[in-house]
């Protein structure tokens, strides 16, 4: 809703959760100092800490891994995405036809040059598998049955470490192997987005007393499904790009050359900074390497532990910032429509807007490939209602999003959880619209003032609900269930500072709320699951 408070109090909410962030990362970072030096063997012992720089001549926290493969895969990668760009811009203005299949050859010169056959194989899998479905004739059950089939067995494997030995671990880095299996992940949903919209095609243009139906020939498909899936800047590492904003780079009138350099280069510079500060906040913050050594964590007070809860959204969020950034900025080069980056998690506070505006293009993915249908699915063979509708479509949403991410504990209980805030959302909307709130509204609250106040309490406990899920993401099982056992045995004074912090936090974002990220260019033009 519009904010409708006045300016000052808005202000004035915005100090206090801007205070209170950074009260709580300096209790973090003092305790987490004080619980080192008192014990100097846990600083040995941390698995995740290496050496830093040496102008600092401290430790560093080492332990995410998907940081280090971005770095690893734009360090080792930049030089060439630049010169697949020339290459695709000369065939753009010169020979478009070819471009395609540049993208395709450039895409597996890198990849054997870089990883290894063995890779290549892992990457083009699935391409062929969803590939041989639809030129037999396969629908959308089909398809769904085999990406389902196939995130089951990729599931299986990779927690039975079946791609390190399959890879030979010895002859690659470790960050060359979390790319292949990030790679797969992203694979899969690029397969789908393909096929479904090449059946929709296929539907749309079948006529009953038509012979020729005027389809791409096996070659053509074949082209236009690799030039897309193995497209070389967002392969490793997404954004998810659907194949009709990928298609439509191809005939939508390019911005002049100089201008898409011009934001290329100020782009990349930003992300350059975004990454030194990041990289610097990892020397004097090691809450994520202090996780191999609970007993360590549990030694921390409720509000830096709050600190470290804010430290893993904040690190989460820049690293997406950052990665989705830096690949999303050489497709726009090529004049394709990416998502924008990530909007900063600390200005979220309800599910539906994390899901809408954090990760766009998986967002825009969800809603077109599994909402939308199973809704419109429903709607159509069942006396449902609405509501009951879009909430089991919903719960298929998660469904999927559990199985992609992996099928662990962690992730299931964080999928659940989200799934219960979409849900408490979707009925406190229903509520809002009904009599009973209007005569609440008009006679007890009365000011749109005091309705936006009434919301933002209501929403302080959802937006505890949402972290704590989040923390199951983040940090797995164990730091998940810590903060739980923070909210189940609260003290008096550790949740009134929490509980008021969390309240101006829903009101910042409640302002904030129509304020897009940097790069978001245009509205996501989606609609809202919830």
């Amino acid at each position: 809703m519009e904010i409708k408070i006045n300016s000052l109090e808005v202000v004035f909410y915005f100090c206090v959760w801007i205070v209170s962030n950074l009260y709580s990362l300096h209790l973090l970072f003092e305790t987490q100092t004080d619980i080192l030096n008192n014990n100097n063997e846990l600083t040995y012992s941390l698995s995740d800490m290496s050496s830093g720089w040496r102008i600092l001549s401290r430790p560093k926290d080492i332990s995410d891994v998907e940081w280090s493969s971005w770095k690893y895969f734009i360090q080792s990668s930049w030089h060439y995405l630049v010169f697949q760009f020339f290459v695709s811009e000369i065939l753009r203005r010169t020979k478009l036809t070819i471009l395609k299949y540049w993208y395709i050859m450039s895409s597996v010169i890198f990849i054997v040059f870089h990883m290894g056959f063995k890779q290549l194989f892992v990457i083009s899998a699935q391409p062929i598998i969803f590939g041989t479905i639809i030129s037999c004739g396969g629908n959308k059950i089909s398809i769904w049955l085999t990406g389902i089939l196939l995130l089951v067995s990729y599931n299986s494997l990779k927690y039975k470490y079946f791609f390190w030995y399959f890879l030979d671990r010895k002859e690659l880095q470790d960050e060359e192997v979390y790319l292949i299996l990030f790679t797969i992940a992203w694979i899969e949903l690029r397969c789908i987005s393909f096929c479904i919209d090449y059946v929709d095609k296929k539907e749309k243009h079948r006529t009953p007393n038509s012979v020729n139906h005027n389809y791409p020939t096996v070659v053509e498909t074949t082209v236009d499904m690799f030039s897309y899936i193995l497209y070389l800047p967002l392969l490793y590492i997404g954004p998810m790009i659907l194949y009709q904003d990928f298609e439509k780079s191809f005939s939508r009138p390019k911005e002049k050359f100089t201008l898409r350099l011009k934001i290329f280069i100020w782009d990349m510079f930003l992300f350059l900074i975004y990454t030194f500060l990041l990289d610097f906040a990892f020397h004097y913050i090691y809450f994520l390497a202090m996780q191999n050594d609970m007993e360590a964590i549990r030694k921390l007070p409720t509000i830096a532990l709050c600190g470290g809860g804010l430290w893993m959204g904040l690190e989460f969020h820049m690293k997406y910032v950052i990665s989705y950034g830096t690949t999303a900025a050489f497709a726009r080069l090529d004049n394709i429509n990416a998502p924008p980056t990530p909007r900063c998690i600390a200005r979220v506070h309800v599910y539906s807007q994390m899901w809408r505006y954090f990760d766009v293009g998986l967002y825009r993915f969800l809603v077109k490939y599994i909402y939308k249908p199973s809704f419109n699915t429903l709607s159509k063979y069942f006396v449902f209602s609405e509501s009951t509708n879009k909430l089991i479509a919903s719960f298929a949403t998660f469904v999927f999003i559990f199985m992609w991410h992996g099928t662990v504990w962690n992730i299931f209980v964080w999928s659940v959880l989200n799934f219960f805030g979409i849900t408490l959302e979707h009925i406190g909307k229903g509520i809002s619209g009904g009599v009973m709130y209007k005569w609440f509204k008009t006679n007890v609250l009365k000011t749109d003032e005091m309705e936006t106040r009434f919301i933002a309490l209501l929403c302080t406990p959802l937006l505890a609900l949402s972290a704590v899920s989040n923390f199951y993401l983040f940090g797995g099982t164990k730091i998940g269930d810590l903060f739980f056992e923070c909210v189940l045995n609260p003290s008096l004074w550790n949740s009134l500072q929490v509980s008021v912090a969390l309240y101006s936090c829903c009101q910042v974002s409640m302002a904030l709320k129509d304020v897009g990220s940097r790069t978001d260019r245009r509205k996501t033009d989606v609609t809202s699951t919830s």
